[in-house]
């Protein structure tokens, strides 16, 4: 069974999510800009994570990067244009760990299928997650991801 769930209107292409069965597949769907998050597609990303905390219905979340070039980049560099001060780089700083923190919390097993650069917070978010394997396209092989996420864990049963 295959169900997109909405992200709303503004983050809704730059980040994808969609489940399949008891699996939950994210995408950073901005190839060109070597998925360069925006502060929305963090924010729904943490919201996807809270969202298994409250009530956790998927065996696990995989995230991949859209294109070859790139798992994440981090922050896309047009978010600071409207810093005005020191004030915008410490709420900054504070908005990224309570994301980061979200994720890290997040009650089911989180696979970062990394392919191509993994930098800035985009490596962030890689470190929350339970495992981190490089493939080379992680597109091309989810059906063997899906295959490898309905295997018993003691994680996935003790949370």
């Amino acid at each position: 069974m295959l169900r997109e769930t909405s992200a709303g209107p503004a983050v809704s292409d730059e980040l994808l999510y969609t489940t399949e069965d008891d699996i939950g597949w994210i995408t950073f769907n901005r190839p060109a800009a070597r998925n360069a998050l925006t502060f929305a597609m963090y924010e729904r990303l943490a919201e996807i994570c809270a969202a298994q905390t409250a009530t956790p219905s998927l065996r696990a979340l995989i995230l991949t990067g859209a294109g070859e070039k790139a798992f994440a980049a981090g922050t896309d560099i047009g978010q600071f244009r409207a810093f005005d001060g020191p004030q915008d780089a410490i709420a900054y700083e504070a908005r990224l760990d309570r994301v980061l923190d979200t994720i890290e919390r997040c009650p089911i097993p989180l696979i970062a299928a990394l392919s191509g650069a993994c930098t800035g917070g985009g490596a962030g978010i890689a470190a929350c997650c339970d495992i981190r394997p490089r493939c080379a396209s992680a597109s091309r092989s989810r059906a063997r991801w899906a295959t490898a996420c309905r295997w018993p864990t003691s994680r996935g049963s003790a949370r």
